[in-house]
């Protein structure tokens, strides 16, 4: 009954945009919502072990551990139902002691769980900027893929850490990586409203002109949100701004039915490019007119 009542108030209202994308306030959570339908932290899930030797690891007893360990009762990379290790749990609840410590005693780095994660992402996922550069400096591969295709690269984007980011780009981290629905970190970041991330990997390089499935433009994603620092990012870049998505919409479009204040910025780079395109017609006609004889020359006074 409540599931249904909630469909009902979420779209009760006919879009005034595609797919609701520019409907309501820009400071709305989630990229395709049509309501304020609240959104579960993707990282706020529990992360529990199910044995003594990764309890104490999470709880970071290195004492508990080493004597577990003596009695030959565990083993580095013993792993628990959720093919966890002990790095993955020393990563996710942010105990550096106990991630050098199995380092340096041969864990396996790069070990995958149920969900093919990597201690590397289950660092990136707790904000452990510190252990995720450890990792790296220690060989973990950055581009490992999750179930979802997702690198930890995609998940700093989720936890909107630019320094992770730069740790991992640092290690080679592919900027243009997809998931498997396609979204590079960049794309990802502008969906997420992860705006700090989205305007680091735009400086460095990452590909301005990557579209979703609906051919949605960075540009159109910074409108969503109507941030007018990256709006005027993109523009300097040269994105195209009149590219247009499926549905036949085109970034300014969105921003003039959305109510952005971004509109303005496009609006005032249409004109500047305008005036350019004018100046460099007169010029070119200037040009011609002299060149045809019959401009004024002085010899000719």
């Amino acid at each position: 009954m409540f599931s249904t009542l909630r469909k009902l108030c979420c779209f009760k209202r006919e879009p005034k945009t595609p797919l609701g994308f520019c409907d309501g306030p820009s400071n709305r959570e989630g990229s395709l919502a049509c309501c304020d339908c609240s959104h579960e932290d993707k990282y706020g899930h529990s992360y529990d072990p199910d044995n003594k030797f990764h309890e104490a690891v999470c709880m970071g007893k290195i004492k508990v551990v080493l004597h577990l360990l003596s009695k030959k009762k565990f083993s580095i990379n013993d792993t628990d139902k959720g093919k966890r290790t002990a790095l993955h749990f020393a990563c996710f609840y942010g105990h550096l002691h106990l991630v050098q410590f199995l380092l340096y005693n041969d864990c396996m780095i790069n070990a995958l769980d149920d969900q093919k994660a990597t201690p590397l992402m289950k660092a990136v996922q707790s904000w452990e900027t510190k252990i995720a550069s450890v990792l790296l400096d220690n060989g973990a591969n950055p581009n490992c893929k999750d179930s979802n295709g997702e690198t930890a690269l995609h998940q700093a984007v989720y936890v909107d850490s630019p320094d992770i980011a730069a740790s991992l780009l640092e290690y080679g981290a592919d900027i243009e990586e997809t998931t498997k629905d396609g979204f590079t970190p960049l794309l990802l970041a502008l969906r997420e409203r992860k705006l700090l991330t989205a305007e680091y990997l735009i400086k460095h390089g990452a590909n301005i002109y990557a579209r979703d499935d609906y051919q949605r433009t960075t540009l159109m994603y910074a409108v969503q949100w109507d941030s007018e620092v990256i709006v005027e990012q993109l523009l300097e870049k040269g994105i195209d701004h009149s590219l247009k998505d499926s549905f036949g919409w085109s970034a300014l479009q969105y921003a003039v039915a959305g109510k952005r204040k971004v509109k303005d910025i496009i609006l005032d780079y249409e004109d500047s490019l305008l005036l350019s395109q004018h100046s460099i017609f007169t010029g070119n006609l200037h040009a011609d007119f002299y060149s045809s004889g019959y401009g004024f020359r002085s010899e000719s006074l």
